[in-house]
């Protein structure tokens, strides 16, 4: 469920190291424009959909698991790339907030972050968003605790993936994968991809080369032509025109040039050289 909380300080709360200034949790963020910043430093992470953030003269992209961390008083604007752009945010205050960014995870200025574990840090805000609305004595020192948790958490999920192994990078778009493996045959859109991580197209063919370093149709054919060469070995009186159909190509043609772009001859020529 979409809230917003906004905590009001009273002068010994203004003093603690760790504070919280306000949270929001689910928001379908729309066109918003700061030219002032705002009076805390903030984490805004995308829970769904695709965003951008304007900081100075350079645009950014935010896809699921990335965020920005924006500090205080830094001009800023952010609208959603298409359809609804669902974040979560918290502004941070007190003197060692910032110290602990700076000192331990090296944030010093405003700028875009890749997380392993989104939903981690999603959990945290919930839990801060919930205290700041409770009537719980003491409110203030157990902010605290859940602010350094935060940021805590934050050095953990940033730095598994600043030092993440290529597993955990392909284990992001498996889906992508899994759906290839089953579908090659078939026509695939890069809707039905993107829906399966709930991302955009645009961001999934960013994310998918960034990872891959090839584009994701580039990919889809890659498979499919391994696939036909199986099937060339296997059944050496099928027409090279139902190897094509069979494999997802519905032009012949398109697939004999995309099969000798890759293997640097003919399907025919392919199935002489290993049909005995």
């Amino acid at each position: 469920m979409s809230r917003t909380v906004f905590s009001v300080l009273n002068e010994k709360e203004a003093r603690f190291p760790y504070g919280v200034y306000g949270a929001g949790i689910d928001q379908n963020q729309k066109h918003l424009i700061r030219s002032n910043g705002f009076p805390a430093v903030i984490w805004l992470q995308t829970r769904k959909g695709n965003g951008r953030i304007v900081i100075g003269d350079k645009e950014h992209e935010l896809g699921v698991d990335q965020g920005v961390w924006i500090m205080p008083n830094e001009p800023h604007e952010m609208y959603p790339d298409e359809g609804d752009w669902i974040v979560d945010w918290v502004g941070l205050i007190g003197e060692q907030t910032q110290e602990i960014m700076k000192n331990i995870l090296q944030i010093n200025k405003t700028g875009v972050y890749e997380v392993t574990d989104g939903d981690i840090l999603h959990d945290l805000i919930v839990g801060i968003a919930d205290l700041e609305e409770s009537d719980t004595v003491m409110k203030e020192y157990d902010q605290t605790v859940r602010v350094y948790e935060f940021l805590v958490n934050f050095a953990r999920v940033q730095v598994l993936s600043s030092h993440s192994s290529l597993k955990s990078r392909y284990d992001r778009i498996k889906p992508i994968f899994d759906y290839i493996d089953k579908h090659y045959h078939e026509s695939i859109t890069l809707k039905q991809l993107a829906d399966l991580l709930d991302v955009t197209p645009q961001h999934l063919c960013t994310l998918f080369r960034k990872i891959m370093k090839t584009r994701i149709f580039e990919f889809i054919n890659l498979v499919r032509i391994q696939k036909s060469k199986e099937q060339l070995v296997r059944e050496p009186e099928t027409s090279i025109r139902d190897i094509a159909h069979n494999n997802g190509f519905e032009d012949v043609s398109y697939f004999c040039y995309i099969f000798k772009r890759l293997e640097k001859i003919t399907p025919g020529e392919f199935r002489k050289l290993n049909v005995h």
